[in-house]
């Protein structure tokens, strides 16, 4: 499967395992706190970006760390500085817009976190690991990512992966929720 036209070759492995570095801790802290990760979604429904900075700060996500952040009652995305030609990448979970409005689910999120964790960690401390992603989305080769995250991610919820805006999409769909939620890491287009 050749990834989409926009997919673009501008990753690299060092704007990559910044990325995942960074929000490691917030997802572990998604996984492991059940106050946390409802206090999250309760910002991301209200589009609360004064609670949403505030968690941000609890697990050290905060300007100048990273260049900004947002949300849409359906997901959040958080941005990072990388170097020419990316300038900023980003990662967030959400639902793919028009699917519903003010939906976020606390169960599902976590469950996600949960499975992101160990994947996280094997890009931010194995290089080669990582370049092997980057080298997967550079190609358009999403047979070699989906065994890359599927060593990784091994839950039965993982019902895709995808390239696309030189990164990739995880699409989840947990039995709690009648929605699919994706993981994406991408280039964030700036003027």
């Amino acid at each position: 499967m050749k990834a989409n036209q926009t997919s673009g070759r501008c990753i690299t492995t060092a704007v990559l395992q910044k990325a995942a570095g960074a929000m490691l801790p917030f997802y572990h802290r998604i996984a492991t706190n059940q106050a946390f990760a409802a206090a999250w979604t309760k910002g991301v429904r209200r589009g609360d970006l004064g609670v949403l900075e505030r968690l941000l700060r609890e697990v050290q996500l905060y300007l100048p760390r990273i260049s900004s952040f947002s949300t849409n009652g359906i997901g959040y995305f958080v941005d990072f500085r990388a170097p020419r030609p990316v300038l900023q990448y980003t990662n967030g979970t959400s639902l793919r817009p028009g699917t519903a409005q003010f939906y976020f689910h606390t169960g599902v999120h976590r469950s996600i976190a949960r499975v992101l964790v160990p994947l996280y960690r094997e890009i931010v401390r194995n290089k080669p690991f990582a370049r092997l992603i980057v080298a997967a989305v550079r190609s358009g080769n999403t047979g070699l990512l989906t065994r890359l995250v599927r060593s990784k991610v091994t839950t039965r919820a993982l019902k895709s992966v995808t390239i696309e805006f030189s990164g990739f999409a995880l699409g989840f769909r947990y039995a709690a929720s009648p929605y699919t939620f994706y993981n994406r890491f991408f280039r964030e287009l700036t003027p």
